[in-house]
């Protein structure tokens, strides 16, 4: 967005300083102070910046981009200033119809929302095989934040069910206080928590691994499935939220109900019996990706976005 507009990021005090680090190195400002009426129109990031959507709205158009599932509305209604920030916003962005039709409806007080789906774009180098994947084995790949809200116990328990030693899994990501499960030693050889990793790393990870496994509780089409039907690797979800909009049980990937460790142990099984399925699968998810998740895609519908709200103040 940066190569046809001058862009300045706004640092938060949350933010992680790799991410920093990153536009300096392709040459966005990162400053610590700005004032609104200097640009063309500011972008909030996050319902976390809800209260800055009502400071800026008065100097110039603002566009909220928000990403929250559930748990977000939670938060607007702790936040006594949130719900007015709905209607200050030039205009608000959802990565899922799903969001304002059902989470966030009672606070948008007038049609200024769009969708734009998120979009990913992993690098499909060919990457090593991690040392912690062994050869000769259905390896279930679970990416993200490993917690409960993601279904990381889900997951856990269709492994077991599956009671298949030829079955492993592997945890890639921030692992949360809680789900901190006892493993027999059985488990604990084919059971791995890998931690967070760089964005190679888990590039290699989604091109060695046989399914990716999303059972989430709270979720929107989180960028664990993006990236996983960007590189072929076949995705077993739960049917939460607007994931059903994206996945589409049987055709570009699987479905099971929330909560349902059963129901997504079949789906594991089915994956693990059924080359020609993940085969089937992988090549539709790709599709998805190509229609509708690419990052151009998600990039030049933010642009429009962007400009059309600047161009209001203008008028």
């Amino acid at each position: 967005m940066a190569q046809p507009h001058e862009v300045e990021v706004l640092w938060g005090r949350l933010g992680p300083p790799a991410l920093k680090d990153a536009y300096g190195t392709v040459g966005i400002p990162v400053i610590l102070n700005a004032a609104p009426k200097a640009y063309d129109v500011v972008l909030c990031n996050s319902i976390l910046t809800g209260s800055l959507v009502r400071r800026c709205a008065d100097q110039c158009p603002v566009v909220w981009w928000i990403h929250e599932p559930r748990f977000g509305a939670d938060m607007v209604r702790r936040g006594p200033d949130l719900p007015a920030a709905f209607t200050a916003a030039t205009r608000i962005v959802f990565p899922t119809r799903w969001q304002a039709t059902d989470i966030y409806s009672e606070w948008l007080a007038h049609e200024n929302w769009v969708v734009v789906d998120n979009g990913v774009n992993v690098d499909l180098t060919p990457q090593l095989r991690p040392a912690d994947l062994p050869p000769g084995c259905f390896t279930i790949l679970q990416l993200g934040g490993v917690e409960r809200r993601k279904g990381a116990d889900v997951t856990l328990e269709a492994v077991r069910r599956l009671a298949d030693p030829r079955v492993h899994l592997v945890y890639v990501g921030p692992r949360h206080p809680n789900f901190m499960p006892e493993l027999t030693a059985e488990e604990a050889a084919r059971i791995r928590f890998a931690g967070p990793k760089p964005e190679t790393q888990v590039a290699a990870y989604l091109q060695h691994c046989d399914a990716l496994s999303c059972p989430t509780r709270d979720d929107l089409v989180n960028l664990a499935i993006l990236e996983a039907l960007q590189s072929g690797l076949p995705v077993a979800a739960s049917s939460f939220g607007a994931i059903p909009g994206t996945i589409r049980h049987d055709w570009n990937g699987l479905l099971s109900p929330v909560g349902d460790a059963t129901a997504l142990a079949a789906n594991l099984a089915r994956l693990r019996d059924d080359p020609a399925l993940r085969r089937r699968l992988a090549i539709n998810g790709q599709e998805t990706h190509r229609e509708r998740h690419t990052v151009a895609r998600q990039r030049d519908a933010l642009l429009t976005i962007l400009e059309e709200a600047s161009a209001t103040a203008r008028r």
